[in-house]
């Protein structure tokens, strides 16, 4: 089975997912070394990383020919930052600060045809090669990102209007922090109370649902709480990381 597939599957039955990001290093290596048979899927952040439609097409053609799943965290639900990613060779799409019906009406319409939605028909990387017309809805991804009180407000009723678009809920920490009271606090009461509520809604309603992970203790805490997918760590995190453990290790060499 494909990755295309795994994940589809895995999403569907709420088994756990492995994703990461990409925010900071445009590059196609870089790209092809973080390529692990275990990761399902990787996210190209243009809300708040250096990507965007343009400077992002090589990397998303690196993803095509590996056979990994990509996802662009769009600047917003537009009409043309979704459709276009996806005509230059995006799988799937995750939607910030989603709190109306309208975002996500607006997200189907971008990234499926009609009649589900209103996708033009076009771009050079819009199939995969190979792939049949009627096999396009099956492995093309729309995840939300809930990131205030209103979204988790509107949750079900997102889940019960295009609960069969959506495929997974995801939450937003920091910028959720923000929205309830406790900026910048991922772990605050508010916020293990807010994050709670998302995950125990996304699975009463049987839908997939994770939250950005800054390490892998977060991503087991999270786990522990109800999640299924693990999007952890980016680029830069794993750099820094590394860079830090390795300065720290020279500093001490007399």
């Amino acid at each position: 089975m494909d990755k295309y597939n795994r994940l589809a599957q895995k999403l569907k039955n709420r088994e756990k997912v492995i994703g990461t990001t990409m925010i900071l290093f445009k590059s196609p290596l870089i790209l092809e070394q973080m390529n692990r048979d275990t990761l399902d899927f990787i996210l190209f952040d243009a809300e708040h990383g250096v990507f965007d439609i343009q400077n992002t097409i090589e990397l998303l053609q690196v993803c095509r020919l590996m056979g990994l799943p990509s996802f662009l965290r769009a600047q917003d639900s537009m009409y043309h930052l979704i459709a276009k990613a996806i005509d230059m060779g995006a799988d799937g799409i995750m939607i910030p600060r989603t709190e109306t019906l309208e975002q996500i009406k607006t997200a189907i319409d971008a990234l499926l045809f009609y009649p589900e939605g209103r996708k033009g028909s076009g771009g050079h990387a819009q199939f995969r090669p190979g792939e049949a017309y009627d096999d396009f809805k099956k492995t093309r991804f729309l995840m939300l990102q809930i990131e205030s009180p209103a979204g988790i407000e509107k949750l079900p009723e997102m889940l019960e209007v295009y609960g069969e678009y959506i495929s997974a809920v995801m939450i937003g920490p920091y910028d959720l922090s923000i929205m309830v009271g406790t900026p910048k606090n991922i772990k605050s009461p508010e916020m293990m109370n807010a994050i709670q509520k998302i995950f125990d809604i996304s699975n009463s309603y049987g839908k997939s649902c994770g939250i950005f992970c800054d390490d892998e203790v977060l991503a087991q805490k999270y786990r522990d709480m109800g999640c299924n997918v693990l999007w952890t760590g980016s680029d830069k995190d794993f750099f820094m990381r590394g860079y830090n453990e390795e300065m720290s290790v020279l500093e001490k060499i007399n």
